[in-house]
């Protein structure tokens, strides 16, 4: 059994598609499919369902991916454990966040760099925690920045980030000239624009609102804040959105002419707790160790 054939099984897995998992692992289809012949000859069992095109994972192949999965990690991390024995780690570090936590996963990536510039940093936004976490278990992301309350298994390590305030983000004229603050009973005057229900940022928003008898009605809802932000920029509505170091400078790159206004929230005051993530393994990945350290960094 070669660990290529694993990465291809894996690849296939991920993709949904012979092509597709194809091209990530630079061979040709038939090769791939090949290698994944291979590889069900030798454990005796199908692996892919196969028609005309891929048809999905047998139930052998659903029980062998956790462990292809782990062994390709396990690679990977081996690779990267000598590189950095010789005193330059090397490699690929994926992270994904929560959209609340695209700041602080900006900052993470800028610590990761500055401390080891030869780590290629993969990032991926706009996940649920749930998300997060799923892809952390199937070895698919190095780490993530999640909700707390979604590291809810021992096999999830959490090292706590700084908490992010919620704001309104609004185009002039949706509240009155002279507004300097926004109440929760405010928004019912207004048109909204908000996070889907799934993002636990609306989750809490939605919780602290309803303690305040005060039930958000938006016309629209989209799963990033760049989503969020254009749509306030067309000047049809308000948003509540975590309040960021990212967002600030978009707002303060803009002359005070701009259609996008950005005032406190209050009564309720909303906050969003994040955290980074990880699995837990013994002995840690080097890059797996890098990142937790640049996370520490942002306590």
């Amino acid at each position: 059994m070669l660990l290529s054939q694993l990465e291809y099984f894996v690849a296939l897995a991920r993709e949904e598609h012979f092509g597709r998992a194809a091209a990530t692992c630079y061979v040709s289809p038939s090769t791939l499919s090949d290698a994944v012949r291979k590889l069900e000859r030798e454990l005796g069992v199908p692996l892919v369902r196969r028609g005309h095109n891929y048809e999905g994972l047998t139930p052998e192949g659903e029980l062998a991916l956790p462990w292809a999965q782990r062994l390709v990690a396990d690679r990977d991390a081996l690779a990267a454990e000598l590189t950095a024995a010789r005193g330059r780690l090397t490699g690929q570090a994926t992270i994904a966040s929560i959209p609340s936590g695209t700041a602080a996963s900006a900052q993470l990536v800028s610590t990761l760099g500055a401390n080891h510039p030869f780590v290629h940093t993969r990032l991926q936004t706009g996940m649920s925690s749930a998300e997060v976490v799923a892809k952390l278990r199937a070895f698919d992301i190095d780490g993530g920045i999640i909700h707390p309350s979604a590291a809810d298994g021992d096999d999830i390590v959490s090292t706590p980030l700084p908490e992010v305030a919620s704001v309104i983000i609004t185009s002039p004229g949706l509240f009155p000239v002279d507004t300097r603050i926004v109440t929760g009973a405010m928004l019912a005057d207004v048109p909204l624009c908000l996070l889907t229900p799934a993002m636990r940022a609306r989750q809490i928003l939605d919780s602290a609102l309803f303690g305040r008898g005060v039930e958000p009605q938006p016309t629209v809802e989209a799963d990033s804040i760049e989503a969020l932000l254009a749509l306030v920029a067309t000047g049809r509505w308000a948003a509540v959105v975590p309040e960021t170091t990212a967002l600030r400078s978009v707002l303060d790159s803009v002359d005070s002419d701009s259609p996008i206004l950005s005032l406190p929230l209050t009564s309720p005051s909303v906050t969003m707790p994040l955290a980074f993530v990880r699995l837990a393994a013994h002995p840690l990945p080097a890059v797996v160790a890098a990142l937790e350290s640049a996370a520490t960094l942002q306590r």
